[in-house]
């Protein structure tokens, strides 16, 4: 056994710069795997720190379902449930710190009111202690305090709906502090503070904690029934870790199936590396068979040689990989709604890596050892082997490599009960598949229209090579299908974003009656007292919309729901009806009673005009509404799209307190961009958020263009491992050609059209692999649109053409500057030793 490595490993090592390349292509691969692995235990380490800051040590959670908040009276039924032993309230509320004279504001700031007395027995705030119920003291992040220059003694001033209040800071909070979002701009306080700040509001959550030997689930279902009269969302722990898993759930989708399509396109490379192997030693097999060596040993030097190079790739992958995972965690950080560690390296995705990578390697030396081990004496007597069966064996080989893949991505894909995604990453890669065993019967016409512009100028050339490629139909379809699947996924990838990023801006330009959006932190009322809406109407301003977002719930479930006012959405032509009449469902919501549902939300619930929807209303009461109509597109929402309301309905039944924000439309002309300028300067007096609607659609394509632009990363890595394919196939079709090439010199050919030769050759293998790439990756781009969530959008697909330009310019340039090597190694055969080779 050890005289049979040590031959396979000399083997390997007398053909270095093959092996070399191999070994990187494996690594690729195996990198990337392993780098996805590194960056989800980030995650998942991440949210179970970020669930234990958040919740400490309390069992359940309630959770205020409308903006009006849990009442007092709640907090004492919930205290005095059988089984709860603590409960600790908690306001969170947005608010702006008074900023220093002749500076600018700064960002809004979190802040989070606690029972000082209560809270330290559930969570770990640090320097709770320091705080008291009504004492003007407060505890600040250590980013608040880096961003504003704050410390221990410093002075904050609370500016909101109540009176403002100046704080002592008595101590620092790590990080971000123990709240979401709010870029880590957070403030602790007591709640007697808050409701000197913010007015008489009501909680916005109550932790617990139940008795030893209580449990959990029962004493839910006492809360249940002994809580009256306000809405709510009773959640455990576990149920938050979910929620926050299934913000970064698409990314780790589509890193899983990028990540093991790169894993296959190396497997290409393996297979053509080792079949190369057999072919340049098909007489030396044969004499090792003559000699005595069995088909098993064959075998054994074979499977021998694929697990060196595979051990050496996965080596390699796991330094790469350990790179790319901290670009992965970069761009997760600006995708999640809570800060990702750094990625570590898990033993067991060390493990995982090797293992793929070796499986992968294994798997795709099986029939190269096969088919030397099914090479006899007499047959090794010819120069060349046969490639009758190539077709079928490739067809087998496939098949078992494609089922390795498939499992490494199925166990890197993150587990949602009910989610459809590994059939479409299945029905992804078998569509790469497809197109893969499919190649080989496509090549000669697809060469026929590659060679056209090389005909041109160089027709000997281009003749000389598109019979090259067709010598070994089956190697080179290997070579053409990695390059075809690395492509495809670019194309894919791009078509993906550029309709992801068209369906964010077509909803915000079918629902949002404006030019301009002006955010409040805090609702803004709408009622005579609020000089808001009043301040707001300058000159140049035809028009200011208000609109509140808030949850409703339905049949038990909690939908997204938004006010507006029907007789704006009117004039200003927003909202496209599928269903019903526009006129007469818009007036409607302005008189009440009725309600207008996204196509996707009536789909969904089976409802249509005329339907009756039950909603759980104010004051522990049910409101019945009416179905008027169905539109193509609701407002955004907290988890996808919100059903329509109008304001007298949202605040009478629901407990709406105010407008999220307004939505400004300005006269045209000259007027209108005066109005422009004086109103964004009137909302930052009055505390609003101005932005123009370019503004947010710019900044959803820009932070969308930063995810997808790494997912074209992962899939440039697999067009260059499919580039260093093509170095070994060329590499080969010259080792095979070297007695033609001789004779080609013989009568006259230059070095230098020899050369040109090889690069042509390749470029007519780009060529075609950019056609298969770029058709292939629309077909997979409709698949992964189910897999990378768009926010719940759907418009119709638009072909990426500047995607499919680029694609194909990349893969061609690819495939000739492969040929280099190859074609110098062509241009220096002499004639003399030509006519010697065998």
């Amino acid at each position: 056994m050890r005289s049979l490595s040590s031959f396979a490993w000399r083997s390997l090592r007398a053909r270095r710069v093959r092996s070399l390349l191999t070994v990187i292509g494996i690594g690729l691969g195996v990198g990337i795997l392993f780098a996805a692995q590194a960056t989800n235990a980030s995650i998942d380490r991440s949210v179970d720190r970020t669930v234990k800051q958040l919740v400490g040590r309390a069992d359940l959670r309630v959770s205020a379902f409308q903006e009006t908040g849990l009442s007092d009276t709640t907090l004492a039924a919930i205290r005095g449930t059988p089984g709860v032993a603590i409960a600790a309230p908690q306001i969170e509320r947005r608010a702006y710190l008074q900023p220093p004279l002749g500076t600018p504001p700064k960002p809004p700031v979190t802040v989070l009111a606690i029972d000082p007395g209560v809270d330290p027995q559930i969570h770990d705030i640090a320097g709770a202690a320091a705080l008291t119920a009504a004492g003007a003291d407060a505890l600040v992040s250590q980013r608040l305090a880096a961003d504003d220059g704050l410390e221990v003694g410093s002075q904050l001033v609370i500016q909101a709906a109540g009176e403002p209040v100046t704080l002592i800071v008595r101590g620092m909070v790590p990080d971000n502090g123990p709240v979401l979002g709010g870029f880590g701009r957070t403030v602790v306080v007591g709640l007697d503070i808050a409701r000197r700040a913010f007015g008489q509001i009501g909680l916005t959550r109550i932790d617990l904690a139940v008795s030893p030997g209580a449990n959990p689930g029962a004493v839910a279902q006492e809360l249940e029934r002994r809580i009256s009269g306000e809405h709510y969302v009773l959640s455990t722990p576990a149920d938050l870790g979910v929620s926050l898993r299934a913000s970064t759930a698409d990314f780790q989708a589509t890193t899983a199936l990028i990540s093991a399509i790169a894993l296959f396109v190396g497997a290409f490379l393996i297979f053509n590396t080792l079949s190369m192997t057999v072919a340049e030693r098909f007489r030396e097999v044969g004499l090792l068979r003559a000699a005595g060596t069995s088909r098993r040993q064959i075998h054994q030097i074979v499977l021998t040689q694929a697990l060196i190079l595979g051990l050496l790739g996965s080596a390699v992958g796991l330094a790469i990989g350990a790179g790319l995972a901290l670009v992965m965690a970069g761009y997760v950080r600006s995708i999640a709604t809570i800060p990702i560690d750094v990625p570590a390296t898990p033993p067991e995705g060390i493990l995982l890596s090797l293992l793929v990578g070796v499986l992968v390697t294994v798997a795709a030396a099986l029939e190269p050892a096969w088919r030397a081990g099914r090479i006899s004496p007499v047959e090794a007597l010819r120069a060349r082997p046969e490639a009758g069966s190539a077709v079928r064996a490739r067809l087998r080989w496939l098949v078992l490599v494609f089922a390795v893949v498939a499992a490494a991505g199925l166990l890197l894909w993150p587990n949602r009960a009910g989610d459809p995604g590994p059939l479409r990453a299945l029905a992804v890669y078998g569509v790469l598949l497809l197109v893969t065993v499919l190649s080989p019967f496509l090549l000669r016409p697809l060469g026929r229209i590659a060679g056209l512009p090389f005909a041109l100028v160089l027709r000997a050339e281009e003749r000389l090579a598109r019979g090259a490629i067709t010598r070994d139909p089956s190697r080179t379809a290997l070579t053409v299908g990695a390059l075809t699947i690395g492509l495809a996924m670019i194309v894919a990838v791009g078509g993906v974003a550029q309709n992801a990023r068209h369906a964010a801006t077509a909803w915000l330009g079918d629902v949002i009656p404006g030019d301009e959006i002006l955010t409040s932190i805090t609702p803004v009322p709408l009622d005579d007292q609020s000089p808001v809406t009043s301040d707001l109407l300058v000159p140049g301003v035809m028009r200011l919309t208000p609109i509140a977002t808030f949850g409703v719930a339905y049949q038990g479930i909690r939908l997204d729901a938004a006010a507006v006012v029907g007789g704006d959405m009117l004039a200003d032509g927003r909202l496209r009806f599928v269903e019903g009449d526009r006129t007469s469902a818009l007036n409607g919501l302005d008189s009440g009673g009725t309600v207008l549902l996204p196509r996707s939300l009536a789909d969904r619930l089976a409802l249509g005009p005329g339907s009756m929807m039950r909603f759980s209303a104010i004051g522990a009461k049910s409101a019945d509404l009416r179905v008027s109509g169905i539109v193509e597109r609701g407002l955004p929402g907290a988890s996808g799209e919100s059903l329509i309301v109008g304001w007298s309905d949202a605040t009478s039944l629901f407990g709406v307190a105010g407008a999220d924000f307004f939505a400004a439309r300005f006269a045209p002309g000259e007027a209108g961009q005066a109005g422009r300028i004086v109103l964004e300067s009137r909302a930052r007096e009055l505390a609003l958020e101005p932005a123009s609607l370019e503004r947010v659609e710019g900044a959803v394509s820009d932070a969308l263009g930063q995810v997808f632009g790494l997912f074209d990363a992962l899939a440039v890595i697999a067009v260059i491992v499919a580039g260093l394919g093509i170095v070994n196939t060329l590499t080969m079709n010259v080792f095979e050609r070297v007695r033609e090439i001789g004779v080609l010199r013989a009568i006259g050919m230059t070095r230098r059209q020899v050369w040109r030769m090889v690069v042509v050759e390749a470029g007519v293998l780009g060529i075609v692999g950019a056609i298969l790439g770029c058709l292939t990756g629309l077909v997979a781009g409709v698949l992964m649109l189910g897999l990378v969530a768009a926010g719940g959008l759907a418009i119709p697909l638009e072909l990426p053409w500047l995607t499919m330009a680029l694609a194909a310019v990349f893969g061609v340039a690819v495939a000739m500057l492969a040929a280099f090597e190859p074609a110098r190694l062509a241009s220096r055969i002499s004639i003399v030793r030509a006519v010697q080779f065998e």
